[in-house]
């Protein structure tokens, strides 16, 4: 019998190339940092290379206190002989991960612990075997607002900002999301269709807004990323002549004789997009159809649809129209909308066996997670997977501040909080992105046409040409760069967790990452246990995120 030892790793420091500046909050109610970029310097996110002791492991901390992306180093001590290189699970295919969702519990979401002592350590065991969804990737929208504000920057600055995101020692985003037309964060109202009763769409045009903000921005980003980022579009509202009621806002609903007229409009946008170089991989067919339910006192564009007037509109008009102009590969989802309409939502659109061969999924958005638990009886992601195993669930929108007072906190730790916590429960529950809302927002958390402000995980103050990366930020860039596209998520049970949460993933690479979030005023010591690799145990500073890689010794791929 092998004798287990456990090595308490001695963590040596090592910064990144380009450290945060620290600026501390004066408004912020948790007393936070956050860090200042200009023209000619902002801070880095540090890479994890591949040891050639493939017993070490890079620890990633950022806490309350301080640290950004603070990078040490430790080892596992091997617990038993390794397995062989055949015994590592590969990547799942969509079948297995299917019947994975039938076989194992789906409700897995956080566990309370029973007899939990928080003086004593707690530990993490992963297991490589048990996989779950494979996670396609991170980002944010680049909103009318969004690429106002940065452009409002000088070049260097503005660059800064962008390869912050998407640049080589940025936080490596793959996902962009950007609104057809106009949105809240817009300057102003305005579809690509402005001409009264023009059904033949002869007037089409962008707007200056793509041209000279949504366009170059996208653009940019994708020059950075070697065109590796997947394009995301959603419609807030049709012109209001196409709607029964003449009207911008969200109770309206489009004229049923404008319903293949509305599919044209989809097929027009993807030509002119085309046209200036940009290839869309998903589309939804409204963004946040539901809200004139539960939002009646707002007045956001928007355009009421019920579940089966979603799906029939895809099924007879979108769909056929986006194949026969040469647009069938774009990805279609349904919803786009808050959980507080799952399961019901999507077992409408899916009912119909016809929308299940055509839409690919269902895009979520975050406003209300932190008052509904993705695994609570209702409004359950894991009832979606039950039901429907093959379709994707995507996390489309999230933003803090909306229902706070203050919209813009700078450097507030407990909102990055939020957003790992929000990360950490929706994939755990079988989400397969988690995507930002504007990627960059004025001091004020705007500009907005309705005043509906929020914050944003950089902040831009372009009278003193600076920006400002929010504690939001550095949260996204724990998962964002060190889990990439077609990483899986793999199981964790854990003991002796209070207020402690965690997830762990696979990486293509052949690693292993996983994330712990400590909610505690106390540092906290940590047994990670893997059976392929060994143990090691770590002290997670007070009130902090960590991200830990690490490589087994077998392959991720199978060389027979």
């Amino acid at each position: 019998m092998w004798r287990l030892i456990i090595l308490v790793a001695i963590s040596v420091t090592v910064t990144s190339s380009i450290d945060c500046v620290k600026r501390r909050s004066t408004t912020s109610g948790d007393d936070g940092h956050y860090c200042v970029c200009n023209a000619k310097r902002c801070d880095q996110t540090p890479d994890v290379i591949k040891p050639q002791n493939l017993d070490e492991y890079t620890l990633i901390t950022s806490n309350k206190n301080g640290l950004r992306f603070r990078v040490s180093k430790g080892l596992f001590k091997e617990t038993e002989p390794k397995r062989n290189s055949k015994s590592r699970t590969q990547k799942p295919s969509a079948r297995q991960i299917s019947e994975a969702t039938t076989a194992t519990k789906i409700f897995c979401g956080s566990i309370k612990e029973k007899n939990v002592n928080p003086s004593l350590p707690g530990k993490i065991i992963i297991n490589q075997t048990q996989t779950y969804q494979e996670i396609l990737g991170f980002g944010g929208a680049v909103t009318d607002s969004a690429a106002i504000n940065i452009f409002n920057l000088t070049q260097n600055a503005s660059d800064n900002l962008i390869k912050s995101y998407f640049g080589p020692h940025g936080i490596n985003y793959n996902f962009i999301r950007t609104p057809m037309g106009g949105s809240d964060f817009s300057t102003r109202t305005y579809t690509y269709a402005m001409t009264e009763n023009d059904i033949t769409l002869s007037n089409f045009n962008l707007q200056m807004e793509d041209y000279d903000y949504k366009i170059p921005l996208i653009k940019r980003a994708q020059e950075l990323k070697e065109n590796k980022i997947k394009l995301l579009t959603v419609p807030w509202t049709a012109a209001p002549w196409m709607k029964i009621n003449n009207d911008w806002m969200n109770r309206d609903k489009l004229r049923p004789e404008y319903r293949q007229l509305w599919a044209d409009y989809f097929v027009k946008y993807f030509e002119a997009y085309r046209n200036a170089g940009l290839e869309f991989w998903g589309v939804s067919s409204q963004n946040e159809p539901a809200s004139y339910i539960y939002l009646r006192y707002m007045n956001f564009t928007s355009m009421a649809w019920t579940p089966e007037e979603e799906r029939d509109w895809i099924i007879e008009y979108l769909s056929p129209t986006l194949q026969k102009k040469g647009f069938g590969h774009i990805k279609i989802f349904a919803m786009d909308d808050n959980r507080i309409i799952i399961p019901g939502w999507p077992n409408k659109v899916f009912q119909d066996k016809r929308a299940r061969d055509i839409i690919s999924g269902i895009a979520v958005h975050f406003y209300f997670d932190l008052v509904i638990s993705p695994n609570f009886f209702l409004f359950n992601l894991g009832e979606i997977k039950k039901n429907f195993p093959e379709k994707l669930i995507l996390y489309t929108e999230a933003s803090a501040g909306i229902f706070d007072e203050s919209k813009v906190i700078l450097g507030s730790w407990k909102r990055g909080e939020i957003y790992v916590k929000s990360i950490i429960e929706t994939m755990s529950n079988w989400a397969s992105s988690w995507i930002d809302w504007n990627i960059a927002l004025d001091m004020t958390g705007g500009p907005n046409w309705i005043n509906n402000y929020v914050d944003s995980p950089i902040i831009v103050n372009s009278a003193a040409d600076e920006f400002y990366k929010q504690p939001m930020f550095y949260a996204l860039g724990h998962f964002s760069k060190y889990v990439p596209p077609n990483s899986v998520r793999i199981d964790t049970t854990t003991e002796n967790m209070n207020n402690v949460e965690n997830i762990a993933f696979s990486t293509s690479d052949g690693g292993v990452v996983l994330v712990i979030l400590n909610l505690n005023e106390k540092k906290k010591a940590i047994l990670i246990e893997d059976p392929e690799k060994g143990k090691t145990k770590i002290n997670v500073p007070a009130r902090s995120i960590n991200t830990i890689k690490y490589w087994t010794r077998c392959e991720n791929t199978d060389p027979s």
